[in-house]
Protein backbone atom coordinates (compact mmCIF):
# COMPACT_ATOMS: atom_id res chain seq x y z
CA UNK A 1 0.00 0.00 0.00
CA UNK A 2 1.19 3.36 -0.73
CA UNK A 3 0.35 6.34 1.51
CA UNK A 4 -0.77 10.45 0.75
CA UNK A 5 3.34 11.40 2.10
CA UNK A 6 4.77 8.80 -0.21
CA UNK A 7 3.31 10.93 -2.81
CA UNK A 8 3.83 14.07 -1.60
CA UNK A 9 7.29 13.68 -0.99
CA UNK A 10 8.10 12.34 -4.29
CA UNK A 11 9.04 9.04 -3.85
CA UNK A 12 5.87 7.76 -5.49
CA UNK A 13 5.06 9.70 -8.35
CA UNK A 14 1.22 10.18 -8.81
CA UNK A 15 0.70 7.68 -12.12
CA UNK A 16 2.14 4.87 -10.31
CA UNK A 17 -0.47 5.12 -7.26
CA UNK A 18 -2.30 1.66 -7.49
CA UNK A 19 -5.75 1.65 -6.63
CA UNK A 20 -6.44 -1.80 -6.37
CA UNK A 21 -6.84 -3.44 -3.26
CA UNK A 22 -6.15 -6.96 -1.89
CA UNK A 23 -9.31 -8.08 -2.00
CA UNK A 24 -10.40 -10.99 -4.84
CA UNK A 25 -12.94 -9.41 -7.04
CA UNK A 26 -16.14 -11.66 -6.68
CA UNK A 27 -18.05 -10.33 -9.94
CA UNK A 28 -19.72 -13.20 -12.58
CA UNK A 29 -17.07 -13.57 -15.29
CA UNK A 30 -18.15 -11.50 -18.17
CA UNK A 31 -19.73 -8.77 -16.00
CA UNK A 32 -19.20 -5.66 -17.24
CA UNK A 33 -18.82 -3.91 -13.67
CA UNK A 34 -14.96 -5.17 -14.28
CA UNK A 35 -14.64 -2.38 -16.92
CA UNK A 36 -16.09 0.14 -14.74
CA UNK A 37 -13.89 -0.44 -11.93
CA UNK A 38 -10.92 -0.57 -14.20
CA UNK A 39 -12.13 3.02 -15.37
CA UNK A 40 -12.79 4.46 -12.28
CA UNK A 41 -9.08 3.34 -10.97
CA UNK A 42 -7.58 4.46 -14.58
CA UNK A 43 -8.67 8.13 -13.64
CA UNK A 44 -8.00 7.57 -10.24
CA UNK A 45 -4.18 7.39 -11.40
CA UNK A 46 -4.18 9.83 -13.50
CA UNK A 47 -5.51 12.25 -11.39
CA UNK A 48 -3.38 10.96 -8.52
CA UNK A 49 -5.24 11.67 -5.41
CA UNK A 50 -3.85 10.36 -1.99
CA UNK A 51 -6.24 7.32 -1.24
CA UNK A 52 -7.33 8.80 2.24
CA UNK A 53 -9.20 11.66 0.43
CA UNK A 54 -10.94 9.44 -1.49
CA UNK A 55 -14.62 7.54 0.00
CA UNK A 56 -16.84 4.83 -1.95
CA UNK A 57 -20.23 4.18 -0.47
CA UNK A 58 -22.53 1.56 -1.53
CA UNK A 59 -26.10 0.41 -1.34
CA UNK A 60 -26.75 -2.89 -1.71
CA UNK A 61 -26.59 -5.22 -5.04
CA UNK A 62 -23.85 -6.74 -7.48
CA UNK A 63 -22.50 -3.30 -7.67
CA UNK A 64 -22.71 -2.27 -4.41
CA UNK A 65 -19.18 -4.65 -4.03
CA UNK A 66 -17.18 -1.65 -5.43
CA UNK A 67 -15.45 -0.26 -2.18
CA UNK A 68 -14.20 -3.56 -1.47
CA UNK A 69 -11.96 -3.82 -4.32
CA UNK A 70 -10.37 -0.27 -4.38
CA UNK A 71 -7.73 0.56 -1.66
CA UNK A 72 -9.48 4.07 -0.33
CA UNK A 73 -11.86 4.54 2.58
CA UNK A 74 -15.57 2.85 1.58
CA UNK A 75 -18.30 1.83 3.11
CA UNK A 76 -21.39 -1.22 2.46
CA UNK A 77 -24.26 0.61 3.66
CA UNK A 78 -28.11 -0.10 3.35
CA UNK A 79 -30.24 -1.05 0.95
CA UNK A 80 -31.30 2.19 -1.08
CA UNK A 81 -29.80 4.29 1.81
CA UNK A 82 -26.18 5.42 0.63
CA UNK A 83 -27.61 8.89 -0.78
CA UNK A 84 -28.33 9.71 3.47
CA UNK A 85 -24.96 8.10 4.46
CA UNK A 86 -22.78 10.32 1.45
CA UNK A 87 -25.09 13.82 2.47
CA UNK A 88 -23.79 12.94 6.03
CA UNK A 89 -20.32 12.66 5.05
CA UNK A 90 -20.20 15.52 2.92
CA UNK A 91 -21.17 17.70 5.39
CA UNK A 92 -18.90 16.75 7.89
CA UNK A 93 -15.75 16.31 5.85
CA UNK A 94 -16.32 18.25 2.83
CA UNK A 95 -12.61 18.04 1.45
CA UNK A 96 -13.08 14.55 0.71
CA UNK A 97 -13.82 12.77 -2.78
CA UNK A 98 -16.99 11.50 -2.06
CA UNK A 99 -18.62 8.65 -4.43
CA UNK A 100 -21.92 6.81 -4.24
CA UNK A 101 -21.92 3.24 -6.19
CA UNK A 102 -25.88 2.21 -6.81
CA UNK A 103 -27.43 0.35 -9.00
CA UNK A 104 -30.71 0.42 -10.85
CA UNK A 105 -32.81 -1.78 -8.11
CA UNK A 106 -30.96 -0.11 -5.25
CA UNK A 107 -31.68 3.65 -6.31
CA UNK A 108 -34.55 3.80 -8.14
CA UNK A 109 -36.87 0.96 -5.55
CA UNK A 110 -36.02 1.25 -2.29
CA UNK A 111 -34.29 3.88 -2.67
CA UNK A 112 -36.45 6.13 -4.93
CA UNK A 113 -36.85 9.00 -2.59
CA UNK A 114 -33.48 9.20 -0.76
CA UNK A 115 -32.11 9.86 -4.62
CA UNK A 116 -34.13 12.32 -5.79
CA UNK A 117 -33.88 14.40 -2.68
CA UNK A 118 -30.02 13.88 -2.96
CA UNK A 119 -30.14 15.40 -6.30
CA UNK A 120 -32.59 18.16 -5.59
CA UNK A 121 -30.18 19.25 -2.12
CA UNK A 122 -27.24 19.51 -4.74
CA UNK A 123 -24.80 17.56 -2.77
CA UNK A 124 -21.68 17.22 -4.26
CA UNK A 125 -21.14 13.57 -4.73
CA UNK A 126 -20.26 11.36 -7.37
CA UNK A 127 -23.13 9.12 -8.37
CA UNK A 128 -22.29 6.23 -10.39
CA UNK A 129 -25.65 3.76 -11.48
CA UNK A 130 -25.32 1.02 -12.80
CA UNK A 131 -28.22 -0.29 -14.95
CA UNK A 132 -28.86 -3.58 -16.26
CA UNK A 133 -32.25 -3.86 -15.72
CA UNK A 134 -32.57 -6.45 -13.52
CA UNK A 135 -32.24 -7.85 -9.85
CA UNK A 136 -28.22 -9.86 -10.31
CA UNK A 137 -27.56 -10.21 -6.90
CA UNK A 138 -30.97 -11.49 -6.08
CA UNK A 139 -30.97 -13.81 -9.21
CA UNK A 140 -32.88 -12.41 -11.65
CA UNK A 141 -36.16 -10.46 -10.91
CA UNK A 142 -37.19 -7.46 -12.49
CA UNK A 143 -35.86 -4.20 -11.81
CA UNK A 144 -37.61 -0.98 -11.78
CA UNK A 145 -36.08 -0.51 -15.65
CA UNK A 146 -36.71 -3.73 -16.84
CA UNK A 147 -39.00 -3.23 -20.12
CA UNK A 148 -42.51 -3.68 -20.06
CA UNK A 149 -43.06 -7.36 -21.11
CA UNK A 150 -39.78 -8.58 -19.60
CA UNK A 151 -39.99 -12.09 -18.58
CA UNK A 152 -37.50 -12.36 -15.27
CA UNK A 153 -38.44 -15.07 -12.36
CA UNK A 154 -40.62 -12.36 -10.62
CA UNK A 155 -42.49 -12.13 -13.83
CA UNK A 156 -42.71 -14.96 -15.79
CA UNK A 157 -45.78 -13.77 -17.66
CA UNK A 158 -44.25 -10.48 -18.33
CA UNK A 159 -43.60 -7.38 -17.05
CA UNK A 160 -46.50 -4.77 -16.95
CA UNK A 161 -44.99 -1.75 -15.65
CA UNK A 162 -43.64 1.00 -17.37
CA UNK A 163 -40.00 1.24 -16.52
CA UNK A 164 -38.42 4.70 -15.32
CA UNK A 165 -36.17 6.40 -17.52
CA UNK A 166 -33.08 7.36 -14.75
CA UNK A 167 -32.25 10.10 -16.44
CA UNK A 168 -35.50 12.15 -17.08
CA UNK A 169 -35.91 11.20 -13.33
CA UNK A 170 -33.08 13.15 -12.14
CA UNK A 171 -33.70 16.04 -14.71
CA UNK A 172 -37.45 16.10 -13.10
CA UNK A 173 -35.54 15.96 -9.97
CA UNK A 174 -33.22 19.39 -11.05
CA UNK A 175 -30.12 17.37 -11.24
CA UNK A 176 -26.93 19.51 -12.12
CA UNK A 177 -25.05 17.13 -13.78
CA UNK A 178 -26.46 13.69 -15.72
CA UNK A 179 -24.56 11.64 -17.94
CA UNK A 180 -24.93 8.21 -19.94
CA UNK A 181 -22.39 6.13 -20.85
CA UNK A 182 -21.53 2.50 -21.38
CA UNK A 183 -19.54 -0.45 -19.92
CA UNK A 184 -18.15 -1.77 -22.84
CA UNK A 185 -16.73 2.16 -24.35
CA UNK A 186 -14.04 2.82 -21.52
CA UNK A 187 -12.58 5.30 -23.75
CA UNK A 188 -16.26 7.39 -23.44
CA UNK A 189 -17.01 6.41 -20.26
CA UNK A 190 -13.42 7.61 -18.42
CA UNK A 191 -14.43 10.99 -20.37
CA UNK A 192 -17.47 11.25 -18.97
CA UNK A 193 -16.35 10.13 -15.07
CA UNK A 194 -13.78 13.33 -15.21
CA UNK A 195 -15.93 15.42 -16.06
CA UNK A 196 -18.50 14.18 -13.06
CA UNK A 197 -15.76 14.32 -10.80
CA UNK A 198 -15.01 18.06 -11.85
CA UNK A 199 -18.25 18.59 -11.21
CA UNK A 200 -19.22 21.16 -8.00
CA UNK A 201 -22.66 19.46 -7.02
CA UNK A 202 -24.43 15.86 -7.53
CA UNK A 203 -22.78 14.62 -10.81
CA UNK A 204 -25.04 11.46 -11.71
CA UNK A 205 -23.65 9.31 -14.71
CA UNK A 206 -26.11 5.90 -15.37
CA UNK A 207 -24.10 3.05 -17.11
CA UNK A 208 -25.40 0.63 -19.34
CA UNK A 209 -23.79 -2.46 -17.30
CA UNK A 210 -24.30 -5.70 -18.90
CA UNK A 211 -25.69 -8.92 -16.46
CA UNK A 212 -24.05 -11.47 -18.49
CA UNK A 213 -25.99 -13.99 -16.29
CA UNK A 214 -29.50 -12.83 -16.07
CA UNK A 215 -30.00 -10.64 -18.83
CA UNK A 216 -27.51 -10.41 -21.48
CA UNK A 217 -27.47 -8.68 -24.15
CA UNK A 218 -29.77 -6.33 -22.86
CA UNK A 219 -27.62 -2.86 -24.26
CA UNK A 220 -25.51 -5.11 -27.04
CA UNK A 221 -27.55 -2.90 -29.88
CA UNK A 222 -25.48 0.40 -28.41
CA UNK A 223 -22.70 -1.37 -27.94
CA UNK A 224 -22.35 -4.13 -30.86
CA UNK A 225 -20.01 -3.20 -34.23
CA UNK A 226 -22.81 -3.66 -36.38
CA UNK A 227 -25.67 -1.73 -34.55
CA UNK A 228 -23.67 0.51 -32.80
CA UNK A 229 -23.33 3.56 -35.57
CA UNK A 230 -27.37 3.67 -36.17
CA UNK A 231 -28.37 3.64 -32.67
CA UNK A 232 -25.81 5.51 -30.71
CA UNK A 233 -25.43 8.99 -30.73
CA UNK A 234 -22.94 10.77 -28.33
CA UNK A 235 -24.16 14.44 -27.43
CA UNK A 236 -20.65 16.15 -27.23
CA UNK A 237 -20.43 20.00 -26.42
CA UNK A 238 -20.65 22.05 -29.71
CA UNK A 239 -20.62 19.26 -32.06
CA UNK A 240 -23.52 18.19 -34.37
CA UNK A 241 -26.40 15.74 -33.07
CA UNK A 242 -24.70 13.06 -35.62
CA UNK A 243 -24.73 9.35 -35.94
CA UNK A 244 -24.38 6.21 -38.51
CA UNK A 245 -20.69 7.61 -39.07
CA UNK A 246 -21.99 11.25 -39.58
CA UNK A 247 -24.50 10.21 -42.42
CA UNK A 248 -27.67 10.94 -40.08
CA UNK A 249 -28.31 13.43 -37.71
CA UNK A 250 -31.00 15.02 -35.10
CA UNK A 251 -32.28 18.79 -36.29
CA UNK A 252 -33.01 21.02 -33.19
CA UNK A 253 -35.93 23.37 -33.25
CA UNK A 254 -34.56 25.64 -29.62
CA UNK A 255 -34.83 22.06 -27.17
CA UNK A 256 -37.35 20.14 -29.57
CA UNK A 257 -36.05 17.69 -32.22
CA UNK A 258 -37.38 17.87 -35.48
CA UNK A 259 -37.60 15.79 -38.70
CA UNK A 260 -35.46 16.77 -40.88
CA UNK A 261 -37.06 14.89 -44.02
CA UNK A 262 -39.84 16.93 -45.85
CA UNK A 263 -42.91 16.17 -45.30
CA UNK A 264 -45.25 14.90 -48.53
CA UNK A 265 -48.44 16.51 -49.77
Amino acid sequence: MTTATEVLNGSIPPAKLDYASDQEVRWCPGCGDYSILKQVETILKEQGKPKEEIVFISGIGCSSRFPYYLDTYGMHSIHGRAPAIVSGLRAVRPQLSVWMITGDGDSLSIGGNHLIHLLRRNVDVNVLLFNNEIYGLTKGQYSPTSPEGAVTKSTPMGSVDHPFNPLALCKGADATFIARAMDRDPKQLREVLVKADAHRGTSLIEIYQNCNVFNDGAFEVFTEKATKPFHTLFVEHGKPLVFANGTKGIKLDGMTPRDRRPRRR
